[in-house]
């Protein structure tokens, strides 16, 4: 319990606020790694002297400002907090092992494609939009939200990918797949209804729903994806604003969306008038385009996706597609929260889409992945190989570990990782797994030996943590 060690030497009993404040010292200074347990309340209260309630108080204040977080039945643990507005973003540095600081961090947490470097191809698209810029083709001034200097119709042809037929006016383009995520989430929600999703979901879900206080509606889930019984039940039983899907690449799990269950979900959301919100943000990694719902359900689907997997997470474009009724509601809601997105960026990414390299930088990607899945299915035997093609792995952490101490005990080998807990709707439900983003560490030396380290992490067992009498 060395954490409390100054505070016991000095003698005095500490109050509440001290002992809160000594603990936010610890994890500001790197003393406490996310993911490392507090000692239980009763024991850090016979260290100090003081009451049990003292220590309560204290790990609550920081349960509180999201600096740890409680599971129940396991205690309190720093970090996560409540992740319902958090997207998990990199921490702070790890506390490596001497044998572990002189190399890069494997960071497989935050899904970023950078295996393949976007500079080349951004300079390029950035020197075109600031020549416009210089020759007055872009205006500097506020604009509507209908107007465009063709960015609209720049997108159809990398839109008619999933949504054929494109009208300009079916369009909007947002800044980001986050934030069309949230003005599709606005535009659709209804008195008193909820948003139906597959238990396991991407956390910008966990947190659009959360910031426009919408039920989150968790789904059951096989190797197909979301269980249309399940989603045919509870359309019987409540009011739902929309179903949301990930048809290709499921966030966190990989799975790609068999043809078959995509009719069958289309069917039930139709019969039930249900408008479905279709995430393609990784649908360029499907090396065949299998229809997805905006060509079997065009009338009630609408399409989300964005450039920030695809080309760079820095380029924050995204785009909504969807017949001119729903379209209209998502501008007008975009209208209210951004006013407009940046002709800058917009004519960035015309550019990008343009340019030949961009295709063939798609291509480069599901290449590179395909190398990197073969090469993880061979460190971990238990996983299905056709889930790994689109860049996530999802990783049972076996019976010696808990998916957070997991993580934890990586990330003091320089190797980050996302737990369950980050992508479960209720979080009693999470299973014991984690995370992996196979292209987010750019070298390929870094990555081979940080996947052989977690092969060997998950067959050793847990450190014994220290005992007090």
């Amino acid at each position: 319990m060395t954490i409390f060690s100054q505070l016991a030497d000095e003698g005095a009993v500490p109050g509440a606020r001290a002992l809160e404040q000594h603990l936010r010292r610890g994890i500001e200074d790197g003393r406490l790694a996310p993911g490392e347990r507090l000692p239980p309340i009763r024991e850090a209260a016979w260290k100090l002297g003081c009451a049990p309630g003292t220590v309560a108080r204290a790990y609550r204040g920081l349960v509180a400002a999201g600096l740890a977080h409680g599971e129940v039945g396991r205690g309190t643990f720093i970090g996560g907090g409540d992740r319902k507005l958090a997207f998990p973003q990199a921490r702070g540095q790890a506390r490596q092992p001497d044998s572990a600081r002189d190399r890069p961090l494997a960071d497989f947490s935050v899904n970023g494609f950078l295996m393949e470097d976007a500079g080349p191809l951004l300079t390029r698209a950035l020197q075109q939009t600031t020549a416009m810029v210089a020759g007055h083709s872009v205006s500097l001034a506020y604009r509507g939200v209908e107007e465009d200097g063709g960015e609209r119709e720049g997108a159809i042809p990398f839109l008619s990918r999933w949504r054929e037929g494109l009208a300009v006016d079916e369009i909007v383009v947002t800044a980001g797949a986050q934030a069309a995520l949230s003005a599709v989430f606005l535009a659709l929600q209804q008195p008193g209804g909820g948003i139906a999703c597959d238990a396991l979901t991407y956390p910008g879900v966990i947190g659009a729903a959360a910031a426009i206080r919408e039920r989150l509606l968790p789904l059951r889930m096989d190797e197909d994806g979301m269980d249309p019984d399940a989603l045919d039940a509870l359309c019987r039983r409540s009011s739902v604003s929309c179903v949301f899907l990930m048809p290709a690449v499921q966030n966190p799990t990989g799975r790609t969306m068999p043809l078959r269950r995509r009719e069958l979900l289309a069917e039930v959301a139709l019969r039930h008038g249900v408008p479905i919100v279709e995430d393609q943000v990784y649908g360029f990694l499907e090396p065949d385009r299998v229809p997805g719902f905006s060509h079997l359900a065009p009338d009630t689907t609408v399409l989300v996706t964005g450039l920030s997997k695809c080309v760079a997470p820095v380029l924050r474009v995204g785009y909504v597609a969807a017949p001119r009724p729903l379209a209209r509601k998502v501008m007008a809601v975009q209208n209210a929260l951004n006013l407009m997105v940046s002709p800058i960026l917009t004519q960035t990414a015309v550019r990008v889409l343009a340019d030949p390299e961009f295709e063939a930088r798609l291509a480069r990607l599901r290449r590179g992945l395909v190398r990197r899945a073969d090469h993880v299915a061979g460190a971990f035997s238990d996983l299905d190989r056709m889930r790994l093609a689109g860049g996530l792995a999802w990783l049972p952490v076996g019976e010696n570990w808990t998916a957070d101490g997991f993580a934890a005990e990586a990330e003091t080998a320089g190797i980050r990782v996302s737990p369950a807990r980050f992508f479960a709707v209720e979080q009693r439900a999470a299973p014991q797994a984690v995370r992996l983003c196979l292209a987010s560490v750019p070298d390929e030396t870094t990555f081979r030996t940080a996947i052989a380290e977690l092969a060997a992490l998950r067959d050793a067992r847990p450190p014994m943590a220290g005992l007090v009498p």
